[in-house]
C-alpha cells in the first residue's frame, strides 16, 4: 500500500540569495532514481523527478522504486509562517510529497555500515593516493553500486579522494557503475568547478552504454548554473532536448534559477523558459516561484509577474498565495507603492492579504526609513489579533541597529523571546553586525558562541558576516579562527573569506599569518580539487 504524507513546505528563500539557495538545493538532486523508471511514461517519470524536489535525505536508505497518486495539497505556508490553502488539483504532483511503505523504501540499507565507516576513514586518512590504494587492496569486502554510492557521498567534501575512489573502484573485476554512482561523481566534480571532469564522466556514461536520465542532465545544468555560466548551462538544455531527453519539472526549476541569479542573470530567458515549463504542465513549487518573481520585480518586469500570479491561480495556487508571493516580491525590490497600491486594491482578498503580508510591508518602510509607518501597521495588525512574526521582529531589530540605537534593538529581541517567537540565524546575525558596528565585540562573541551552544547554528552568511566585520575593525587575528571553526562545521570557506582575512591581516602588519592564511586556501584547493 502507498501512503502519500504531505509535508508542509517552508520558504527557504526569503533569507538567502539565489546563489546560496541553488547550494541548498543541490543536495536534494542526492535522491536518486532507478535507471529502470526510464522505461516509464513521461507523465509518470516527470512525478518522480517531482518527488525529488525538496525530498531532504534523512536517512541512508537507497530509494528503490517511486509512486505516485494525485491528493488535495493543503499547507503551503508563506516565509512569514502563515498557512494558505492550495485548491485542488486533478493530475498534479507536488514536491512535498514524499512516498513511504515497506513496498517502496528499504527497510534496512542494502550494504554493510561498518565497511562504510571504515573505508571512509581509509580514503580520508593519508594524502598519500598509493598507500590508500593498497589500503583498499587489501580489504576484503563486496563492492556493490549502493556501497560504493554511499562512501562518495559521504567523502565529497574531500572531492579529490572520492573521485579517485571512483576511478579505482570501476576498474575492479565484476563491478560497473551504476547510473546513480555516475550521478554523484558528476555532482562531486561539478561542485569543485572541475566542469572537465564532469564532462568527461558524462560522456564515460554514455560511451559504456549506461541510460543518460533526465536527473544526469539536470546534474550538468545546476553547477554550471551555480557558477555563473549560464550561457553554458543553456547550452546543455538545448544538447539534452536535442538528445530527445525531455527536461522534467527539476531541469527547469533549477536552469531558470540560475538564470535569476545575479551571477549571470538572463531575464528574457528565464521568461522563455517558465512560459515553456507551463506549456509543458510542470508545477512550480513556492519557492521556485519566490525566486522567479523576486527577479522578475527587481528587473521592473511587472507585467511578466502579474502573468505569473494568473497562471498560479489557473493551476491550483490559492488568490491569497499567490498573491502574497507578489506583493513580498514587489517589497522586497523596494517598490513598496506598487505593493501597497495592490493591497488596497484586492477587494475581498484583502483582509487575507494583509495578514499574511504584513511582516514584508513593514519591512519595506522600515527600509524607506518611516519607523512611525512601520510601528502603525504593527500596532494595525495586533489589534486585528495577528501577532508580529519574526520577520516583522528581525526588520526592527535591524532598523535600531543602523540607527545605533542598540538598546532598542535588544528589547526588540526580548520581547520576541517572551513572547514565544525563536530568533533565527538572520535576527542574531543582525544583532551581531550591529554589536560589532558599535565597538561592542565582545558582546558580538556572546551572541555567536550563544548560538553555537543554543542554536540556532551559525551558517556560511553568518560566519562570512562576522570575519568581514572582524578584519573591518582591525581584528583580523580573530577573523582567522573563524575559518577553523567554519572547517570544523563542515563549512567550505570561500575565497572571498581568504582574501578578506589576507588583506585585514596585511594591513594590521601580521604578514606571517597572512601567509599562513593564502597557503590554508592553498592546501584546501588542493584537498578538494587534485583528482590525481
Amino acid at each position: 500500500m502507498i501512503i502519500v504524507r504531505r509535508q508542509c513546505s517552508r520558504s527557504v528563500y526569503s533569507d538567502f540569495g539565489v546563489s546560496t539557495y541553488l547550494a541548498r538545493i543541490g543536495d536534494s538532486l542526492e535522491c536518486s532514481l532507478n535507471s529502470k523508471h526510464d522505461n516509464v511514461n513521461p507523465g509518470w517519470r516527470s512525478c518522480l523527478n517531482d518527488l525529488c524536489d525538496g525530498f531532504i535525505r534523512r536517512a541512508r536508505t537507497p530509494l528503490t522504486s517511486f509512486g505516485c497518486r494525485t491528493s488535495l495539497m493543503k499547507s503551503f505556508a508563506t516565509s512569514n509562517g502563515e498557512d494558505l490553502d492550495v485548491v485542488s488539483m486533478p493530475n498534479v504532483c507536488r514536491p512535498e510529497q514524499e512516498v513511504v511503505g515497506s513496498s517502496l523504501l528499504e527497510t534496512s540499507p542494502v550494504y554493510n555500515e561498518a565497511d562504510v565507516e571504515q573505508i571512509c576513514v581509509l580514503l580520508s586518512g593519508s594524502e598519500d593516493w598509493d598507500s590508500t590504494r593498497e589500503g583498499l587492496e587489501k580489504y576484503n569486502v563486496n563492492f556493490t553500486n549502493e556501497l560504493v554510492l554511499e562512501i562518495i557521498r559521504r567523502c565529497k567534501f574531500h572531492s579529490g579522494t572520492a573521485l579517485r575512489f571512483f576511478d579505482w573502484v570501476g576498474e575492479r573485476d565484476g563491478y560497473c557503475h551504476s547510473v546513480e554512482t555516475y550521478n554523484m561523481a558528476m555532482k562531486i566534480a561539478g561542485g569543485t568547478k572541475d566542469f572537465e571532469r564532469m564532462r568527461s564522466l558524462f560522456y564515460e556514461m554514455r560511451r559504456k552504454g549506461c541510460s543518460i536520465t533526465p536527473h544526469t542532465w539536470t546534474i550538468m545544468i545546476m553547477q554550471y548554473g551555480r557558477a555563473g555560466l549560464t550561457k553554458i548551462a543553456l547550452g546543455i538544455f538545448e544538447e539534452m532536448k536535442a538528445s530527445g531527453c525531455e527536461p522534467n519539472g527539476s531541469t527547469y526549476k533549477y536552469l531558470i534559477i540560475s538564470l535569476c541569479g545575479r551571477k549571470g542573470r538572463k531575464v528574457d530567458e528565464a521568461v522563455k523558459l517558465f512560459r515553456e515549463m507551463m506549456k509543458s504542465e510542470h508545477v512550480p513549487d513556492k519557492e521556485f516561484i519566490e525566486i522567479y518573481l523576486g527577479c522578475l520585480c527587481e528587473s521592473d518586469k511587472l507585467s511578466h509577474a502579474r502573468k505569473c500570479v494568473n497562471f498560479l491561480r489557473k493551476v491550483g495556487f490559492s488568490t491569497a498565495l499567490s498573491y502574497s508571493l507578489y506583493i513580498r516580491a514587489l517589497c522586497r525590490v523596494g517598490k513598496l507603492e506598487e505593493a501597497l497600491k495592490l493591497l488596497n486594491n484586492a477587494g475581498e482578498e484583502r483582509e487575507t492579504l494583509n495578514e499574511h503580508v504584513y511582516g514584508s510591508i513593514v519591512h519595506g518602510l522600515l527600509r524607506k526609513g518611516d519607523l512611525e509607518a512601520a510601528l502603525s501597521k504593527v500596532d494595525e495588525m495586533k489589534q486585528a489579533g495577528v501577532s508580529p512574526s519574526v520577520h516583522v521582529y528581525t526588520s526592527l531589530a535591524v532598523h535600531y541597529l543602523k540607527e545605533k540605537e542598540i538598546e532598542k534593538a535588544e528589547e526588540v529581541l526580548e520581547t520576541m523571546k517572551r513572547e514565544g517567537c525563536k530568533p533565527t540565524v538572520v535576527t542574531y546575525s543582525a544583532l551581531i553586525r550591529g554589536y560589532v558596528g558599535m565597538g561592542k565585540v565582545d558582546d558580538a562573541w556572546s551572541v555567536f558562541n550563544q548560538m553555537k551552544s543554543e542554536g540556532p547554528s551559525p551558517d556560511f552568511r553568518t560566519y562570512s558576516m562576522f570575519l568581514s566585520c572582524l578584519c573591518r575593525i582591525g581584528r583580523s587575528e580573530e577573523a582567522l579562527g573563524l575559518i577553523s571553526e567554519m572547517l570544523g562545521a563542515k563549512i567550505v570557506p570561500s575565497s572571498v573569506n581568504f582574501r578578506t582575512i589576507f588583506h585585514g591581516l596585511n594591513r594590521e602588519g601580521k604578514h606571517d599569518l597572512a601567509r599562513l592564511v593564502s597557503q590554508q586556501k592553498l592546501d584546501l584547493a588542493k584537498q578538494r580539487k587534485s583528482t590525481t
